[in-house]
C-alpha cells in the first residue's frame, strides 16, 4: 500500500430505514520510521561501519517491524566497499525481509542495506600507528551475543539500489477501490 493510497469498503457505512448504506474509506497515512524507509514491498536501512568491521567483519542485531530480531552478518572474507559516490552508494540486500506484498503477503520485498565506512579523519593516525595498522586494525567488531533459537541469522547478497522498491509479488494498487475499475464500455444502439 502507499501512502495516501485510498481503501474503499462499499455499502459499510451505517444503515438508516429507507436509505442505501454510504460506504467507509480509508486513507493510508504511512509515518516516518527512525530506521527503515519504504518503497513499495521493500525496506531500507542505513549501516554505518568502522574500517575494521568492513574489511574483517560484522555482525549487528536488527528489530524488524513485526518484533522480530533478525541478525544481520557478514560472510567470512566478505569486503564492504565505501561509498563510490552519492549516486553509486554500496547497497547489499537480505532477502523476502521487505514488507509483505499488497495482494500477495506471503510474497515479501527485500531488506535493503546501504553502507557508509567510516575512516580514519587526516592526522588521526600518527607513524607508530600507521606501522601496527598493517598488524592489527582499530575499532574491531564487537561480539553480539543472542540465542540462535530465538534470532534468525541473515546473510547479505548482491544489491543494486535501483531496484529498491521493486521487490515482492506484482500487484495492482488499489485492489480495494472500485472507483477506479472501468467496467464494460457503454452499449451503443443503432438503428437501421
Amino acid at each position: 500500500m502507499k501512502h495516501n493510497q485510498k481503501i474503499t469498503f462499499r455499502g459499510m457505512a451505517d444503515e438508516k430505514p429507507n436509505m442505501e448504506a454510504g460506504d467507509v474509506n480509508f486513507i493510508i497515512q504511512e509515518k516516518e520510521h527512525d530506521l527503515f524507509k519504504r518503497k513499495g514491498a521493500d525496506l531500507l536501512i542505513t549501516k554505518t561501519l568502522s574500517l575494521n568491521e568492513a574489511l574483517c567483519g560484522f555482525e549487528w542485531i536488527v528489530k524488524h517491524l513485526d518484533g522480530r530480531e533478525i541478525a544481520i552478518k557478514s560472510k567470512p572474507g566478505e569486503v564492504i566497499k565505501p561509498e563510490q559516490s552519492s549516486s553509486a552508494p554500496f547497497v547489499k540486500i537480505v532477502p523476502n525481509e521487505g514488507m509483505p506484498s499488497h495482494g500477495n503477503p506471503f510474497v515479501k520485498g527485500n531488506l535493503y542495506v546501504l553502507f557508509r565506512v567510516e575512516f580514519p579523519s587526516d592526522g588521526e593516525l600518527n607513524a607508530k600507528a600507521i606501522k601496527e595498522l598493517k598488524k592489527v586494525l582499530p575499532n574491531p567488531a564487537m561480539d553480539v551475543s543472542y540465542d540462535e533459537e530465538e534470532v534468525e541469522v541473515c546473510h547479505l547478497e548482491q544489491a543494486d539500489v535501483k531496484n529498491f522498491g521493486k521487490g515482492g509479488a506484482a500487484s495492482n494498487d488499489n485492489n480495494y477501490d472500485s472507483d477506479d475499475d472501468e467496467g464494460p464500455g457503454q452499449v451503443q444502439c443503432q438503428q437501421s
